[in-house]
């Protein structure tokens, strides 16, 4: 007979990228796969932010974090969860890491009107300042998913340089798409099989570099 310990589910949390919510068609996408790739694994949770309001997001999105086992961000959601260092793994679907000058870029009408853009650049500016005391070693638990046709901005190189592992496998990857990942049944697989794979081949290097936080990599996670 298996112990309370043994049954209990894993945390996943999804964080949404701008103008999605926890209840939005990607969070139903990530929840369905989640099901589907690990089957009861998972106790799956989504909450929604007011991604323009950095410094009430960060705050927001660093306490529902901090419990979780694994964390799945899109794009602006993601630069707020990898700046959150906490020794979890992450899957992040094209990270906004220079919001300071893509969000601008990239608002509605009606987004700009409520959009403090100095309050908000600057509160950005900060949280990126944290980045500088991230251990490389646990970089390992984050896994960032670039798409080749991605229409507002890529960040692939900012990641590399400030995320790169210290172990020499590459902790990130390209798949064939638009931006929105989460959205795109397609694309969604596609990332999620790339962040299982490599978790299969680097995950004895990371426990070893990690092992006070990182756990096992059991069938991919």
């Amino acid at each position: 007979m298996k112990s309370k310990s043994m049954e209990a589910k894993r945390k996943a949390i999804y964080i949404h990228g701008l103008g999605g919510s926890g209840n939005g068609s990607s969070a139903q996408n990530v929840k369905k796969m989640l099901e589907d790739e690990w089957s009861g694994k998972y106790e799956f949770s989504a909450n929604t932010y007011d991604l323009l309001k950095p410094e009430e997001s960060f705050e927001k999105i660093s306490t529902d974090v901090k419990d979780a086992d694994f964390v799945i961000a899109s794009s602006l959601g993601a630069f707020y969860a990898v700046s959150v260092f906490i020794c979890t793994k992450m899957l992040l679907l094209n990270p906004c890491l220079e919001p300071e000058t893509a969000i601008p870029k990239i608002l509605y009408p009606e987004q700009k009107n409520a959009f403090d853009e100095e309050k908000s650049v600057a509160a950005w500016k900060k949280i990126k300042k944290k980045w500088k005391l991230l251990d490389r070693e646990d970089c390992g638990l984050r896994f960032g998913v670039f798409s080749d046709k991605d229409e507002l901005f890529s960040f692939k190189d900012v990641y590399e340089k400030n995320f790169g592992t210290s172990f020499g496998t590459e902790n990130f990857c390209m798949i064939h798409g638009s931006h929105e990942i989460a959205k795109n049944e397609n694309q969604l697989k596609a990332a999620f099989e790339s962040f299982k794979k490599y978790g299969d081949e680097s995950g004895d290097v990371m426990a070893r570099q990690s092992s006070y936080c990182f756990g096992s990599w059991e069938n991919g996670v």
